[in-house]
């Protein structure tokens, strides 16, 4: 092999190397930022003083209760999959704060089990974090990803 290939073969090598640092260990390099909710039954209106409520849809019900404290926010509650025979090997789920047209403006990890060992939907899954609330966050939703387990 000449001097060119072995460049190539090297550079081919540390851009698939950097590839995988900074999609498996570089923690959360996407955002949902930019992103617009259409769904009004699922945005939820900020409002002052201790507020509580439940976000669900077929797969996943949040009951959530949180209190704003002038730059932040207290958020916290329990996170229940639907479906009584589902097991799932991973699953996030994120707060997202909205404008008032139901665009992102910012999101924030809540939730987070699995790591490829079996999930089962038994148990309700708790959270709770205090986090900045974002200039012009007008309401809220949630997203999620959820990673079912494949049976045979």
């Amino acid at each position: 092999m000449h001097s060119r290939g072995k460049q190539f073969v090297t550079a081919s090598f540390i851009c698939m190397i950097s590839a995988f640092i900074l999609f498996g260990c570089g923690g959360k390099l996407f955002s949902f930022k930019g992103d617009k909710v259409t769904q009004k039954d699922l945005l939820v209106q900020l409002k002052d003083g201790n507020q509580q409520g439940v976000w669900k849809n077929t797969e996943l019900e949040i009951t959530y209760q949180y209190q704003i404290h002038a730059k932040t926010m207290q958020f916290s509650g329990t996170t229940e999959l639907a479906g009584v025979n589902k097991r799932f090997r991973h699953l996030t789920v994120y707060l997202l704060f909205l404008d008032d047209q139901g665009i992102v403006i910012e999101d924030a990890l809540i939730y987070s089990a699995g790591n490829n060992r079996p999930l089962l939907t038994a148990p309700p899954m708790d959270f709770e974090k205090t986090m900045p609330l974002p200039d012009g966050a007008r309401s809220i939703s949630f997203t999620y990803d959820l990673s079912p387990i494949n049976q045979r």
